[in-house]
């Protein structure tokens, strides 16, 4: 049997030859004058597979139905069929089409094309009844929407088979709209590329037949760069964008493309270019070549407009594959972490959701550049303090307005490098901040000594749309405390290690670019741990740190690097060896957290640990908690605005030992 050819692994707009030989759309015999199509044959269905709409005698051959009407209702269930390509019900009317004169032992291809989603199988027998077992050679329903199904069989020792062509249509809904179709059969030329190893000026196999070209990476000229989706054959690009770019339009295809340099740390590669949608089919090709493994950033972007167009990005290695996209963002971004030695192509377009081309350009920005910061904390240059989406350090954001309170400069603390100092006891410090874009914060930095206890006050004018929040981190970025529900924002830590720790302030709600004001104030007092407990003491906005130093008086994240056994202390899952720890956040006696197992039931838990432990069921993965007294002890529900009285959190439910969702 021929196999059923898989399409080069690119996107949509980059698969441009569909073309099957014998398929014209039209009724009767097709390209071939001499095929027999007796399109009377059998009119009444009520027999099902024995009662055809047609018989197909000689081929290439085509044949236009419609199952609106045809009257039969076939099944075929999952698994009869010996090659099945997916399977979907079949609660709709069929059609059936019988093709004779076949060769026994030769493969052919069918292939149907619908403006609806109907689906195919083909069976060697004619029972009158569903098939079973051994009548069904192949079952295809692998496209969506608009249908376009292509399958292979191998003609049985009899010469005929019959095609079902079926749909989906719910008992709930109406009757499809439109079941018009046109059935194609022809005899394969090729299975692989060389199979048209004698054809020179057709050496590739697409959709079972010897062309030209199937893909533009298999065009080599500058001058005809795009293989044509309707002739397979190299031809020129398009030149219809108003106005369009220089280098139009050869660099429609990868063999035109444009050469971007190789940019170097603190120096990008930028290219300013512009790209419409007519044709549809209309791309702009780059091409960049790395001598050896390169961290990358390539990043698209372009100013909105009226009508609200995208662009897409895709990044396509030498051979033509997909090495990684970006579709529906702005802008598109596409971080690529040891990108080995080779060649690569950049491909840009305009996406048109409703298929109507636009020959009006959209300028746009292309840029590659060497991988800088993973976050703000990695920038450390007050005039570059802010990790970009394209992984480089930028200067804030000047979206805000109406940001005067913020000392007069609306980017001065986008990031950590330029945070305002914050003084303990000082009086309250005014500013405000928007969420445009959406990356905006505000930066502040206090300091503190072996063992202060730190408390952070935002409070903010109340808004319905308004709602800011507050995280305290350390000098590495890692999150010491946050508060997202309450107005003031209070985030409470104690026994810290000395150093630098960093607020930041975020607005959440929907995107505004008038800034909201608040004040921030911090206050510090002196503090000595003891004990593991006394880490644990104030819980409600501080993440459990679980090692007491009793030498500095502090409590510090405790160190696991994932040797620890189980029942050995943890306050995070990467102390573990088994990757799980049973802390969770910001709940009450955190200094009894273990590191334990995943589990499904609470047998599980206590053939672990033994008595005292119940499968808690947290939000996404289930793992064995010691049992809770009462519901402060099962931790927080952040995502819940609905808080518990007295609590900034809607805690978890402690029902019987163990912890559960509050629904």
């Amino acid at each position: 049997m021929y196999r059923f050819l898989s399409t080069i692994a690119l996107p949509i707009w980059l698969l441009l030859a569909t073309a099957c030989s014998g398929s014209d759309g039209s009724g009767g015999g097709g390209d071939d004058p001499d095929a027999d199509v007796d399109a009377n044959a059998d009119a009444d269905l009520s027999d099902g597979i024995c009662s055809p709409a047609t018989v197909i005698n000689a081929y290439p051959a085509n044949f236009s139905g419609n199952v609106v009407g045809a009257g039969a209702d076939l099944n075929v269930e999952v698994g009869v069929c010996d090659d099945e390509r997916s399977h979907y019900p079949q609660e709709g009317e069929d059609q059936v089409i019988r093709l004779d004169n076949l060769t026994p032992g030769t493969g052919y291809v069918v292939q149907l094309d619908a403006p609806s989603d109907l689906a195919f199988y083909v069976v060697s027998d004619c029972t009158g009844a569903d098939p079973v077992a051994g009548e069904c050679l192949v079952f295809t329903d692998e496209e969506l929407g608009q249908s376009v199904e292509l399958a292979d069989f191998t003609a049985p020792a009899s010469g005929t088979v019959f095609v079902v062509v079926d749909h989906y249509v719910d008992e709930t809904a109406p009757q499809l709209a439109d079941g018009t179709y046109t059935l194609s059969v022809v005899e394969p030329e090729c299975e692989e590329d060389m199979d048209c190893s004698g054809t020179p000026n057709t050496p590739f196999c697409s959709a079972f037949e010897c062309v030209a070209c199937s893909t533009s990476f298999q065009c080599d000229s500058a001058e005809a760069p795009v293989c044509d989706g309707t002739t397979n054959t190299c031809v020129a690009g398009s030149d219809t964008c108003t106005p369009d770019d220089a280098s139009e339009s050869g660099d429609d295809g990868p063999a035109g493309a444009a050469s971007i340099a190789v940019p170097t740390a603190g120096s990008p590669t930028v290219v300013n270019a512009s790209i419409c949608s007519d044709p549809l089919t209309e791309i702009d090709f780059y091409t960049i070549v790395l001598a050896a493994e390169t961290d990358l950033v390539f990043s698209l972007e372009w100013t909105a407009i009226a009508g609200d167009p995208d662009l897409d990005l895709v990044l396509v290695d030498g051979d033509g594959l997909v090495v990684n996209s970006s579709f529906i963002d702005n802008p598109e971004v596409l971080v690529q972490a040891d990108l080995a030695a080779g060649t690569y192509y950049l491909a840009v377009s305009r996406y048109e959701p409703d298929g109507t081309p636009t020959a009006a350009s959209i300028p746009y920005t292309l840029s590659a550049s060497v991988t800088e910061c993973e976050n703000s904390f990695d920038c450390e240059t007050a005039g570059a303090p802010v990790c970009s989406p394209a992984d480089t350090c930028v200067a804030g954001s000047t979206t805000c307005t109406s940001d005067t309170d913020d000392d007069g400069d609306p980017t001065a603390n986008d990031g950590p490098a330029s945070a305002t100092t914050l003084t303990a006891g000082a009086p309250a410090t005014n500013a405000a901040i928007c969420n445009s874009p959406a990356s905006e914060r505000d930066y502040y930095a206090v300091t503190v000594v072996d063992g202060d206890n730190l408390t952070i006050t935002v409070g903010y004018a109340d808004n319905a749309a308004a709602d800011l929040d507050v995280s305290v981190l350390d000098s590495d970025g890692n999150i010491q405390g946050f508060t997202y529900w309450e107005n003031p924002e209070v985030v409470e830590l104690t026994f810290l290690p000395a150093g630098t720790y960093f607020v930041e302030v975020s607005y959440f709600g929907a995107e505004v670019t008038v800034a909201h004001p608040y004040t921030i104030a911090a206050a510090t007092t002196a503090g000595t741990c003891t004990s593991t407990a006394d880490c644990a003491a104030v819980f409600g906005t501080q993440i459990y740190r679980g090692d007491c130093n009793l030498g500095t008086g502090a409590c510090s994240s405790i160190e696991g690097n994932e040797a620890f056994a189980q029942d050995a202390a943890c306050d995070s899952a990467d102390d573990c060896t088994s990757g799980v720890c049973s802390y969770a956040l910001f709940q009450e006696s955190a200094n009894l957290s273990v590191c334990t197992i995943a589990c499904n039931a609470t047998t599980e838990c206590t053939a672990a640990h033994g008595d005292g432990f119940s499968c808690t069921v947290p939000f996404i993965n289930n793992f064995c908690h010691p049992d809770c007294t009462g519901n402060l002890e099962c931790g927080a529900n952040t995502n819940s605005a609905t808080l518990d009285t007295g609590e900034p959190w809607d805690y978890l439910l402690c029902n019987a030992g163990a912890c559960e969702l509050d629904s």
